[in-house]
């Protein structure tokens, strides 16, 4: 076999290199695919591709069905409650103001998970009021304007709270549980006054405000357990 000497050698790296970027080249010089779609920016937050009529815009003053709108107001909802905001929210209410311990038992968090349970008008409510709100002024808007809208509302103690033992938290959602108003911190009729509800909410935020303590039997308190007061030693 030939041997070849060290200027050979870079000679012959060097023609291989000067190949490998002719191969590149064509490859960079090649025509575009013609599936390929350019996007513009249109202005005002919308994008347009070129090879079709349609724009999306990011935010919207309206919705075509009810079935849009409510899927909107629970996108909303879930950028609530996962948000940042929100958890510190939730912490100053428990650490700082000290609502640490459930308003109808005493338990602390300490001993149990406590809840901030939105109440007369729950989450779903503020977020579709403040939606509606928009949409009656016309103002454009996106579910982050509504997200943030909401959020200022709670750091503005615009609406109403109570903590609550977790368990009896989920009892109040399944219907077998009365809380009263004298329990609800924050400014709970701001939204009522200040926001366009439908009737049926209307109506049910005014009859969870008009339910006093009067009006509830106390079943159960701390260290008191009605379970077992007919229980005794005997029965054994």
């Amino acid at each position: 076999m030939e041997e070849l000497d060290l200027q050979q050698i870079m000679s012959k790296i060097q023609e291989e290199e000067s190949s490998k970027s002719d191969i590149v080249s064509v490859i960079e010089t090649s025509e575009e695919p013609a599936n390929k779609t350019e996007v513009v920016a249109v202005g005002d937050e919308t994008i347009k591709s070129v090879n079709s009529p349609f724009s999306l815009k990011l935010r919207r003053e309206t919705f075509h069905s009810e079935k849009e709108f409510d899927k909107f107001i629970k996108c909303v909802e879930r950028l609530v409650r996962y948000s940042q905001e929100y958890k510190e929210w939730v912490a100053y209410i428990i650490e700082t103001l000290g609502q640490d311990r459930c308003a109808l038992t005493s338990e602390l968090i300490g001993e149990c998970k406590i809840e901030i349970h939105h109440h007369p008008i729950n989450l779903y409510t503020i977020c579709k009021a403040v939606t509606t709100d928009k949409m009656q002024k016309g103002h454009m808007f996106c579910s982050y304007d509504i997200a943030t809208a909401v959020i200022e509302l709670h750091f503005n103690n615009k609406i109403g709270y109570v903590p609550l033992l977790g368990d009896l938290h989920e009892k109040y959602h399944n219907g077998f549980l009365s809380l009263p108003i004298e329990l609800v911190h924050g400014d709970y009729l701001n939204v009522l006054k200040n926001y366009k509800l439908d009737d049926h909410e209307h109506d049910r935020i005014i009859e969870l405000c008009n339910v006093h303590v009067k009006d509830c039997k106390i079943a159960w308190k701390q260290g008191v357990y009605p379970g077992i007061e007919n229980f005794s030693e005997d029965s054994e």
